[in-house]
């Protein structure tokens, strides 16, 4: 019954936030001056059934109101969905002859507040039920993986917990990471039985089967799922290229006021340092750049570091571990507040221009780190590193080195434009 309350809700809200969606539109049209004035009654377009019909029809048809999807998941089929949804009601305008009628700017610029409106009331609606209690199921999750543990149960997008003992639960999750061929069919056979739903977790997780093509050979009985690296598509690349270089054109006149403020902050703290720091780093097919940097650190970096080990040889372990230190001695004090906001790496837009690198990517490594990334050095060689990438948003510092490579590799294998936008 609070599945059914749930979904009933969702559609309320979707239809909520089409409708504030068509009325802003319906005032941003209103205030721009055309050689056509727009007379056309709000109303209309209020009542116009085909744009609430269309886009609820084909999330329904997604799984949007049945499925738990994380919010990101969820939300690229959201934008999949209003993109179809727009093209079909332009051409429902067109057949039917009603195109004159209503604006089309009205129409276009609804599906694009769409687009913000229905992801964010989703968020929302899905918290606030979660906290009722509505939006709540109950799940046990097979295999020790106290991260997975924490992400099934501890969001409320998903709605997932964990069931008091005697409770039996809806969903079961089968981690194959920790068990043998023999207990994994066991377990599964056992709770397909008696579940609404199993949620199988496969053991190779190198790949985004998300954006896998599966199909099967019947005779077989097979199921077949097609990988594809899309940085080695000629096309991919180019598109991701001529969007890098687009991007930095676009926001580079924002950050010229930024980083003139950054270089008068270096100058003041430290009037006789240099304001940029370049660093050779390994670049794609290996080949070294000039990677830059704000300053962060003192004139006699070295020696101060040197002194500081002597006092602090823990510092070495870690260093061995994360490839920073805990307390770099050598940073000045607004070089920590630079590194902290990441904002010491705002000239590296200069090597997106020069083409050396990506907004997103696998971190530039440096040529001493060559021999430490071991047997994937020619998947992270194969693509240009970027400003940021998928391991700065999971943990930054706090990921050791090997872990690093890991996110690195799994960014490059499973690549596609939706990633770089939530990263």
């Amino acid at each position: 019954m609070k599945e059914v309350i749930s979904r009933f809700i969702f559609i309320l809200f979707d239809i909520v936030s089409i409708v504030l969606a068509v009325y802003i539109a319906y005032l941003i049209r209103g205030s721009i001056e055309l050689s056509h004035p727009h007379t056309f009654p709000l109303s209309e377009y209020i009542f116009f059934y085909p744009i609430y019909i269309i886009p609820i029809l084909l999330f329904t048809y997604e799984g949007i109101y049945t499925y738990r999807y994380d919010f990101w998941h969820e939300s690229r089929i959201v934008l999949k969905v209003i993109f179809f949804s727009a093209i079909l009601i332009f051409a429902y305008l067109a057949m039917t002859k009603s195109a004159e009628d209503y604006s089309r700017l009205v129409i276009g610029f609804s599906f694009v507040l769409m687009s913000l409106f229905i992801p964010l009331s989703k968020n929302i609606s899905k918290k606030i039920l979660h906290k009722l209690g509505l939006w709540q199921k109950k799940a046990k999750i097979y295999g020790d993986d106290p991260f997975l543990t924490s992400e099934i149960y501890g969001n409320p997008y998903l709605g997932y917990i964990e069931p008091k003992k005697g409770e039996e639960p809806a969903t079961v999750f089968v981690n194959s990471k920790e068990s043998d061929l023999t207990t994994l069919k066991k377990i599964i056979s056992q709770e397909i039985k008696q579940r609404e739903e199993v949620i199988f977790i496969p053991l190779m997780d190198d790949y985004d089967l998300t954006h896998s093509h599966i199909y099967d050979l019947s005779n077989t009985r097979t199921n077949l799922i097609v990988f594809q690296n899309r940085l080695k598509s000629r096309y991919r690349t180019l598109f991701k290229n001529i969007s890098d270089f687009t991007l930095s054109l676009a926001i580079f006149p924002f950050l010229i006021p930024i980083m003139l403020l950054i270089a008068y902050k270096i100058k003041r703290g430290n009037p006789h340092e240099k304001i940029l720091f370049k660093q050779k780093r390994l670049g794609k097919n290996g080949k070294p750049f000039s990677c830059y940097k704000f300053q962060t650190m003192y004139e006699n970096s070295d020696t101060l570091l040197e002194q500081y080990l002597k006092a602090h040889p823990e510092e070495i372990t870690y260093y061995d571990t994360y490839h920073k230190y805990r307390n770099d001695p050598r940073v000045t004090k607004a070089g920590h507040f630079l590194r902290r906001t990441s904002l010491d790496e705002l000239p590296q837009i200069f090597n997106v221009f020069r083409g050396d690198m990506s907004f997103i990517g696998p971190r530039p490594y440096m040529l001493s780190e060559k021999k430490d990334i071991g047997e994937e050095i020619g998947t992270i060689l194969s693509v240009k590193p970027g400003i940021t990438g998928l391991w700065q948003v999971s943990g930054r510092s706090d990921v050791d080195f090997d872990s690093r490579v890991e996110l690195d590799v799994w960014y490059i294998r499973n690549w596609n434009l939706w990633m770089d936008m939530v990263i």
